[in-house]
């Protein structure tokens, strides 16, 4: 590999790597609530851990491509700024031949970034949502002690909790919506023993269907009962979630509804196309003529970023096909054309 190439590639990886890690750090914390409810659900620090590394993935489809533009701009207006840019340059070496490497370097993270959009994300995706369904199908006094978590809609809870496998003094009223009545739980203790609800002393009212204008109750006292914990979670908890087309690889996405399926294709290969498009916006927009940095070109290779995002906002809201593949591919060939004239101009 030339000395040139290893010292640009060098340097735009420095400031991509940096970036990329400090948008995955800022990601993280905007969906620190997310983290923390899946911490609260769960007492065991090797799956959230495992749940925070499922976040990262679905964070570089979009971190890639606005690093790949920083490192990009920030590389050429150093070299403009030192002057390295013009000695190359009155060298004799062509500004394509000075470009090109980092070009090169953008379609392998273009292919990159596709193979997360593909299938990596999807699949992290899939399996925190599998994850979080699966640690809270598991202990039912979890779920009632983290009830404001779990969203409960119209009940009323209340407890004395030790730890997450023991709960005392318990008091549950429930709203039965096959009769539209309430209903009402009553224990003195409840533990979990080897995938085991275990009650003592345990009292329930519940309503049957109103017959001939009566309204017959049930009243139930019991000393011990025990039931199995998974099966009553899933009766107190939200129903499994769906999968959208968001959480499915390409293979999967033929057997979803085509219309939905298509503009989550196009979506993904747009995300996977835009870490060259950005690339190549960066490299001309960066290239300044003198010491002193242009603003002008700043605020164009800007406006055009915030332009595909703003595409890329509204592409993923369209239903229709066709408008989404404009929507979506419209910014790619305007930010090629803005970069190539840039470039005839220098």
């Amino acid at each position: 590999m030339p000395i040139l190439w290893r010292y640009l590639l060098s340097g735009f990886l420095r400031i991509f790597t940096l970036c990329v890690c400090s948008f995955v750090v800022i990601l993280l914390v905007a969906r620190f609530k997310e983290i923390a409810r899946f911490a609260a659900l769960s007492s065991n620090f090797a799956k959230t851990w495992l749940f925070v590394t499922f976040q990262i993935p679905l964070i570089l489809p979009l971190a890639i491509p606005i690093s790949a533009f920083i490192a990009s701009l920030l590389l050429f207006q150093n070299m403009s700024k030192s002057q390295e840019l013009t000695a190359l340059r009155a060298s004799g070496v062509r500004l394509s031949t000075i470009i090109a490497p980092i070009l090169l370097l953008s379609l392998l993270l273009s292919i990159c970034n596709f193979v997360i959009c593909g299938n990596l994300a999807p699949s992290c995706r899939r399996s925190s949502k599998e994850l979080i369904y699966n640690e809270t199908s598991t202990n039912p006094l979890l779920l009632l002690q983290r009830q404001n978590l779990v969203r409960m809609k119209k009940s009323f809870i209340q407890m004395k909790a030790d730890d997450v496998n023991c709960a005392k003094d318990l008091f549950l009223i429930t709203h039965n919506q096959s009769n539209n009545r309430l209903s009402l739980l009553n224990a003195r203790k409840f533990t979990i023993s080897h995938s085991e609800l275990i009650g003592k002393d345990v009292a329930g009212i519940t309503h049957l269907e109103s017959e001939n204008g009566y309204d017959p109750l049930i009243l139930e006292n019991q000393s011990w009962m025990s039931t199995d914990a998974s099966t009553l979670s899933s009766k107190i908890k939200k129903n499994r979630p769906n999968l959208e087309t968001s959480s499915l690889e390409f293979p999967m996405l033929r057997l979803h509804d085509k219309k939905k399926a298509m503009n989550e294709i196009l979506r993904r290969i747009s995300l996977s196309i835009a870490v060259f498009s950005f690339s190549i916006l960066g490299c001309y927009y960066g290239i300044e003529q003198g010491r002193n940095l242009s603003k002008k070109n700043l605020m164009i290779a800007s406006s055009l970023s915030i332009a595909f995002m703003l595409c890329y906002l509204l592409g993923k809201e369209v239903k229709n096909p066709i408008l989404a593949f404009l929507i979506f591919f419209l910014p790619h060939p305007i930010f090629w054309g803005a970069s190539i004239q840039k470039g005839f101009n220098r």
